[in-house]
């Protein structure tokens, strides 16, 4: 790596629209009600730490590989990352990565504003719009997280697919269940966790973006988008650190660090929109005991 490769260069910072204090006392970006139907989380200072908390998760999840997709012998790498949140996934290839063009687009530009001078500056663009604004021929698109955050999967994978190179480029998307199980797959009958986790899911169905895992029908809309060789992994992860394997404890650590930072950030938005509760109920739900 040269030591021009290591330089963190600033770029012109978008500067965020509107941000609105609309639930609780957490911070939403939004210029009209349009905007807000399509994102219902926050964007403030706890939601980005959120974020990279759970950006280490993943990691530790996949002890630090990046992505999955074979890429390394190829030229002129052209990857794309979609929602890009913070910015830490794609900045992270790209330090690793430098010959690489990778590329990050979000609908809320909450990007830091030094970024590693071989990375692009973020792109600020809503995924479920007109992409004229990109240029095709990508190797990779990664999307992760972006379960409740879409409101028609069929037609994103389309468009992906037709942005990828043909016949040799990748997508890889990650998501998390949030359907709480025990070792056999059975869900726990009463728990506060499962009534939390049924009235998130219940309140982003009527959102219209659904949070639910269903393989089998995204496995569908890839099919009819084009993709072959469709190929899923799962892993289970504790909500506690109780293994006594040191990869499984340390992958639990950092889930319980995030979801505990995010849980009212998951919450308030969707429970009082279209389930009617009051930011005291959604506490106190997100809060037992």
């Amino acid at each position: 790596m040269t030591a021009a490769n290591q330089v963190i260069a600033p770029y012109t910072e978008p500067i965020l629209r509107h941000v609105h204090k609309l639930f609780g006392d957490r911070w939403y970006g939004s210029d009209s009600e349009l905007e807000r139907s399509k994102y219902i989380f926050p964007i403030d200072e706890e939601e980005l730490e959120r974020l990279d908390i759970f950006h280490k998760f993943f990691l530790t999840v996949q002890q630090d590989v990046l992505f999955s997709a074979p890429l390394d012998s190829r030229a002129n790498l052209r990857i794309l990352d979609l929602g890009t949140g913070t910015g830490i996934w794609p900045i992270d290839v790209s330090k690793s990565m430098p010959q690489a063009f990778v590329l990050g687009v979000d609908f809320n530009m909450i990007q830091p504003k030094m970024i590693p001078a071989t990375l692009e500056p973020p792109l600020e663009l809503d995924i479920e719009s007109d992409w004229r604004t990109l240029k095709d021929g990508w190797d990779l698109v990664h999307v992760r997280t972006l379960f409740g955050s879409v409101g028609c999967w069929e037609k994103l994978y389309h468009k992906i697919y037709e942005y990828l190179k043909p016949n040799v480029g990748y997508l890889e998307q990650i998501e998390i269940d949030w359907v709480p199980r025990y070792d056999d797959g059975t869900i726990p009958y009463k728990s506060a966790l499962v009534d939390w986790t049924d009235k998130l899911l219940d309140a982003m169905d009527q959102h219209g973006r659904s949070m639910r895992v269903e393989s089998e029908q995204t496995r569908q809309q890839l099919v009819r988008a084009g993709f072959c060789d469709i190929r899923e992994s799962s892993v289970k992860v504790c909500f506690n650190p109780w293994s006594k394997d040191p990869h499984e404890k340390e992958v639990a650590l950092w889930f319980r660090a995030g979801f505990c930072r995010g849980i009212k950030a998951l919450s308030y938005g969707p429970m009082k929109t279209y389930l009617g509760m009051s930011i005291r109920d959604i506490d106190r739900l997100c809060t037992p005991g």
